[in-house]
């Protein structure tokens, strides 16, 4: 008698310690697979999450103007690729395979919670000029420029060119319009005409 209640005991805390350890399994995959976010967290995120047409392996054609818009060149197409990352706060854009020939850009893209803009980065391997943007969502488009930064680019000794860049927030097949200003934002001319396919992946 005391032998068979030995082995229930000795049953009965085998299978709590299985189910422990299988919740202890199912628990760490949950934290693994959803982030945990504090409440602080969350605006941001929501925001970011609303840039996930950009995400995903893309073509990128360029074409680009160097007299308003009236004749365009066409620069050999690109393999990027669009992804969110520092759990869903950050959305980063870099060639797959850097070009030889052309230069190569790097942009990330974040939102500020307290000014209620997003922010973008980007960065070439030719000129090293990290160019700052700001702006907001309008009309289903990202709208930013680099007024408020500063960070111009020069085309004299006595001027500088801003630019401004429109994101088509478009599934499947998109396009970045960036527009050209030589007097601080008045006008406006075009300047890049970037458009994305979608590479189907496996």
């Amino acid at each position: 008698m005391r032998k068979t209640t030995i082995r229930s005991s000795i049953l009965k805390v085998a299978v709590a310690l299985c189910f422990m350890t299988t919740a202890a399994s199912v628990s760490a995959t949950e934290n693994t697979d959803k982030p945990v976010r504090p409440a602080v967290s969350e605006k941001p995120y929501a925001m970011m999450q609303q840039l996930a047409p950009l995400l995903g392996s893309w073509s990128m054609v360029t074409s680009f103007s160097q007299d308003g818009g009236k004749t365009w060149q066409q620069s050999p197409p690109v393999e990027v690729e669009v992804k969110l990352s520092h759990k869903g706060m950050l959305l980063s854009e870099e060639p797959k395979v850097p070009s030889e020939t052309e230069f190569n850009m790097r942009s990330f893209i974040s939102y500020d919670q307290y000014r209620n803009v997003y922010r973008n980065a980007s960065v070439d391997d030719v000129w090293g000029i990290m160019d700052l943007y700001e702006g907001t969502i309008e009309d289903g488009k990202l709208v930013m420029t680099n007024l408020k930064s500063g960070t111009f680019f020069p085309i004299s000794e006595t001027a500088w060119r801003a630019f401004r860049l429109t994101f088509d927030l478009t599934a499947g097949k998109r396009q970045l319009h960036i527009e050209a200003s030589d007097d601080g934002g008045k006008t406006w001319a075009p300047s890049f005409e970037v458009t994305y396919t979608a590479i189907n992946t496996p």
